[in-house]
């Protein structure tokens, strides 16, 4: 009798084994009736005068509703930056054209409607309601693209489906634990910047060759977006604005190059001059400066954004006692010189 049970045990052993072999990813759950909740587009409720359905619109419609800019920057990524916010820092906005139509969002003023984000959310709040994800797929038939966002990148600037071909890039203040401001752009924007680690299976888009005539615009109108974007951070947190001081613009433009050329990233030049050798070498009196220095930032604006979550550079920024900033950028090499002037 044992023998019998031996072999029907046997028998059993062996259709199980038989029947993995042709389901290996069967897999069995603890409560079968436990449900997932899949995210949609529609978790977003976006409303229809939030900014970010903007994207993919044309720029005549858009300048009736937002008017003329105060300026028209060009970019390194083939679209032109539309300057919105001379008029009251709360409702700064960038917005990026290319070839007639809205490819790209930027803002950092509370009075813009950014929804279902808002300027000053907790980013708990967020991370908590809006699905985050360190690997991203953007898939383009057989070809794919795949983000892959650092543990830190997650937490402080973080990308987010919104609908379609829209992303939301989110970037937090890790010192107040708010939502400092938003980035809205499309895939193609994205693979062209690449903000994080990219894996692939296709062509890439190609990286335009920008004429030195061209860099030297972009370089300038970046400096002067670093600049506006330092004030409007600064009066968010009630410190008084900083004046633009060319000569001290020349200095910081004069230290990113040589930074760049000489490939290095000091405050200390590689002849050993520092801050204060440079300041006194382009006839600038102070009493007392300071200086922020970034690297290989997507932008100028990703660069302040940067800055604002190092603790040295945030104090920095907001320091009560600096009256004037000079802002040098050349190519990805990004300085900023705050000072006191003597007289």
């Amino acid at each position: 009798m044992r023998g019998l049970v031996t072999f029907f045990l046997s028998i059993l052993i062996l259709i199980g084994l038989f029947l993995y072999d042709l389901f290996p990813d069967i897999t069995l759950q603890e409560n079968p009736t436990k449900t997932k909740l899949e995210y949609t587009e529609e978790t977003l409720q976006i409303p229809d005068e939030a900014v970010s359905n903007w994207i993919g619109k044309d720029i005549d419609a858009f300048k009736k509703e937002w008017g003329e800019p105060d300026r028209s920057d060009p970019s390194a990524y083939g679209y032109d930056w539309l300057i919105y916010g001379n008029k009251s820092p709360k409702g700064y906005l960038q917005a990026g054209v290319e070839k007639g139509k809205i490819v790209t969002l930027f803002t950092i003023g509370s009075e813009v409607n950014t929804k279902p984000f808002t300027i000053g959310d907790s980013s708990n709040s967020i991370i908590q309601k809006f699905p985050i994800e360190s690997d991203i797929t953007i898939n383009e038939g057989e070809e794919f693209f795949r983000f892959e966002l650092s543990e830190e990148e997650v937490m402080l600037r973080p990308l987010i489906k919104v609908k379609g071909d829209v992303w939301a890039q989110l970037y937090f203040d890790k010192f107040t634990n708010k939502l400092s401001s938003v980035r809205y752009t499309t895939s193609d924007v994205l693979l062209k910047q690449r903000p994080y680690s990219i894996v692939y299976r296709g062509d890439l888009p190609e990286v335009t060759v920008i004429s030195e005539e061209k860099q030297q615009k972009i370089d300038a109108s970046e400096e002067r977006q670093i600049f506006e974007l330092t004030n409007i951070i600064r009066l968010a947190y009630k410190k008084s604005p900083l004046e633009w001081d060319e000569k001290t613009s020349d200095v910081a433009f004069l230290h990113s190059e040589d930074m760049t050329n000489q490939q290095y990233f000091s405050h200390e030049s590689k002849d050993g001059r520092t801050l204060s050798d440079r300041l006194q070498e382009g006839n600038v009196a102070f009493i007392q400066a300071g200086e922020n220095i970034a690297a290989n930032y997507t932008d100028g604006i990703a660069a302040v954004e940067g800055w604002m979550n190092s603790d040295g550079h945030r104090k920095t920024l907001l320091n009560n006692d600096f009256t004037h900033l000079g802002v040098g950028v050349y190519k990805k090499y990004y300085t900023q010189n705050f000072f006191t002037p003597l007289n």
